[in-house]
């Protein structure tokens, strides 16, 4: 066996052993409390009996700003029907700046403070990262990372319903 080959085969064992396990279909949703832009903090917990949307995302990710449209769109048509979306943020600069960019792109489902290590614990290691989770806290769906417009959430959710 070749030294490089062999240095690749020890890189991904080393990686493989020091992944977190990620939330999988299936599995309660990993708890979290997070504070909230507008004010106050907002607990998974607190949320069930609504079908939450976690979307991961950063100002800095094109995609992710391409996005905000098709999020609020869907976050007003299907928020009476139980529905809440929550935008974690895995940026890393002052909240006060978060907020006016949040505010200038026009968000208008709750922002949250995030942290890497909770996007990687949902397996978020790419942007945006969408897990759908059901009414009793557990993860329907871990969607592929990229941008998804409002009629495939819709799709996703009307998939979810139905059972």
């Amino acid at each position: 066996m070749s030294r490089p080959a062999a240095a690749l085969g020890l890189s991904v064992l080393l990686l493989a052993c020091t992944q977190q396990p990620l939330a999988t279909s299936g599995e309660l949703a990993p708890a979290f409390e997070l504070e909230r832009l507008r004010g106050g903090h907002v607990a998974l917990a607190d949320l069930r009996g609504k079908t939450v949307l976690l979307d991961f995302w950063a100002t800095w990710c094109p995609p992710c700003v391409i996005e905000i449209p098709e999020l609020n769109a869907l976050y007003e048509t299907e928020r009476p029907a139980g529905l809440e979306i929550l935008a974690i943020s895995v940026d890393e600069g002052e909240p006060e700046e978060l907020a006016r960019w949040a505010e200038e792109h026009g968000i208008r489902y709750p922002v949250l403070l995030g942290t890497t290590d909770l996007a990687r614990e949902y397996g978020a290691y790419q942007f945006p990262f969408h897990v759908l989770i059901s009414p009793d806290g557990h993860v329907l769906e871990r969607l592929t990372p990229g941008f998804h417009d409002r009629e495939e959430l819709r799709e996703l959710l009307e998939r979810h319903r139905k059972g």
